[in-house]
């Protein structure tokens, strides 16, 4: 998938991010950020960015296959990557479409 391209149409909704951790630690609930300023990838493709303010972005990894994707579901639209060797889950829920 175009990470960027998909992801771009996010772009002024509001977002809550989750990092889920599976190493045992004590889990976190999903917090509310200002609405999705850029989305950028990385310049070696590996993350991708981001951008809750024009400096300060959240870089999350990308994977091959199911591990890394983007949802369009009735219920929330989110993206999704399972790091499964560094333990953790990265989800970005977007605000409804209809909503904004």
């Amino acid at each position: 998938m175009e990470w960027e391209k998909g992801l771009s149409a996010y772009v002024g909704r509001k977002v809550e991010i989750w990092i889920e951790d599976h190493s045992g630690e004590e889990q976190t609930k999903p917090k509310p950020y200002p609405p999705l300023f850029r989305v950028k990838l990385a310049e070696d493709g590996k993350f991708i960015k981001f951008y809750l303010k024009p400096t300060q972005f959240l870089s999350v990894p990308i994977f091959d296959g199911s591990a890394t994707k983007l949802e369009n579901t009735c219920a929330r639209h989110h993206f999704v990557s399972h790091d499964i060797e560094g333990k953790l889950t990265y989800w970005v829920y977007f605000e409804d479409i209809s909503a904004a």
